[in-house]
């Protein structure tokens, strides 16, 4: 089961391959980067859920006014962030959690980090 999970999850051939590379930073481009990426559509479509049903007219905010609300709604809405980090979690595969877990508020903050950078760029 363990290789089927991880064997759907797309390459991101933007990675550089670096033999200096921490533990953390590998688990966040060889985990993490693949699940946001497999998992786009899904984050995209939960967030947009997310400032429509709160009735925010963000489409007639500048870009650096959608930015500024992407950053702060995923920092400050815990619901919001925990459904995201969910989202990304429930697709570790049994090793990937055993790794997440003693780092999990290191690994939360790169989640978030990363979360915000796909949706800024993208919306």
């Amino acid at each position: 089961m363990r290789n089927q999970i991880a064997s759907i999850r797309p390459a991101i051939l933007t990675i550089k391959k670096k033999k200096l590379s921490g533990e953390k930073e590998l688990f966040q481009n060889q985990t993490l980067r693949p699940i946001l990426k497999f998992q786009n559509d899904l984050i995209l479509s939960i967030f947009l859920f997310h400032f429509e049903k709160h009735k925010t007219e963000f489409y007639q905010f500048t870009e650096a006014k959608r930015n500024e609300f992407i950053e702060q709604k995923i920092q400050l809405d815990r619901n919001l962030r925990f459904l995201l980090l969910g989202t990304i979690i429930g697709h570790f595969t049994d090793l990937e959690w055993q790794m997440y877990i003693p780092n999990e508020k290191e690994m939360n903050r790169r989640i978030t980090r990363l979360l915000i950078q796909r949706l800024q760029d993208q919306l």
